[in-house]
């Protein structure tokens, strides 16, 4: 009787081990705003269920630690269905700087289900990245009240790929810019809302994009900018950064006209052709973008 009472309790020992283990591998990165279980809602997409927050009358506030980069999932919730794009929008606010306005336009998905509300249904998922500093950073994303509801995922964003890098040119109207540091000159591409950069990959590969804002004169020590990244037509990523004046890099042939510290992201692009294209979303602005290919093969 012992023998068998031990081997029980060994086997529950091991199922419930095994369930955490499942559990947090399902739940790993994911990152739950406070008072969490009121805004909660499952959503099955595709088969498999997802936490998402309801974003409506109340904004949803987070602490994450850094430094990171953090993945907000969007998605508008739809009445009924229709083959035209749901516009939807809301506000991220980091540590009380000035907000980040987000805009979206997405159309009705077929694979989106909710088991709470069954009536209900839900946009394509857009994607925002975040660069979070480091220490406990206050994240809080604010409603606005001509969106309608919106459910929110917010996870971490795993780091880049690692490997051996080989420049990539981008197809541009205009010759790379450069930026000269210790007597060095790197090679930039000019990067503006009307003047977007298109690139063609073939994969399976990762495309690491480095980028730096062009502080002019009047702008202050520390900036934003926004850059969009296109996947064969279709947004795979809206980028936020924050960055300060680089001390030891100048723009030749630009006055006054100084690069700010690199901020990077990157994009895993599977097997096949792949058309890229980056936009700078911010008006009477520049960056200046450096590509570059990581194999996966």
């Amino acid at each position: 009787m012992y023998r068998n009472t031990m081997k029980i309790l060994k086997n529950s020992i091991f199922s419930s081990i095994g369930f955490l283990l499942i559990f947090a591998s399902v739940n790993a990165g994911v990152i739950k705003p406070e008072d969490a279980k009121q805004y909660r809602d499952i959503l099955t997409v595709s088969g498999n269920r997802s936490s998402y927050y309801t974003l409506n009358d109340a904004s949803l506030v987070y602490k994450v630690k850094g430094p990171q980069r953090i993945k907000i999932y969007s998605r508008a919730v739809l009445s009924a269905k229709s083959s035209k794009s749901k516009s939807y929008g809301f506000e991220i606010q980091l540590n009380g700087n000035q907000p980040l306005q987000v805009e979206h336009q997405q159309k009705w998905s077929r694979g989106v289900k909710s088991p709470q509300h069954p009536n209900h249904y839900f946009s394509k998922s857009a994607t925002d990245f975040i660069s979070i500093p480091a220490g406990v950073n206050d994240v809080i994303i604010r409603p606005k009240k001509r969106s309608g509801p919106v459910l929110i995922r917010v996870v971490e964003d795993t780091k880049g790929a690692k490997g051996k890098k080989k420049r990539v040119d981008a197809l541009s109207e205009e010759a790379p810019v450069k930026l000269v540091a210790n007597n060095k000159t790197l090679s930039y591409y000019a990067l503006r809302k009307d003047h977007p950069l298109f690139v063609t990959l073939e994969g399976p590969v990762n495309l690491e994009i480095v980028s730096r804002l062009g502080f002019d004169p009047q702008m202050g020590r520390e900036e934003d900018y926004r850059l969009q990244v296109l996947h064969n037509g279709k947004v795979v990523g809206t980028y936020y950064f924050s960055t300060d004046r680089s001390e030891e890099t100048l723009v030749q042939d630009q006055s006054g006209v100084v690069p700010g510290k690199w901020r990077s992201c990157d994009v895993k692009l599977g097997k096949g052709i792949h058309e890229i294209k980056l936009r700078l979303l911010d008006e009477n602005r520049q960056a200046f973008v450096k590509l570059s290919r990581i194999n996966t093969k």
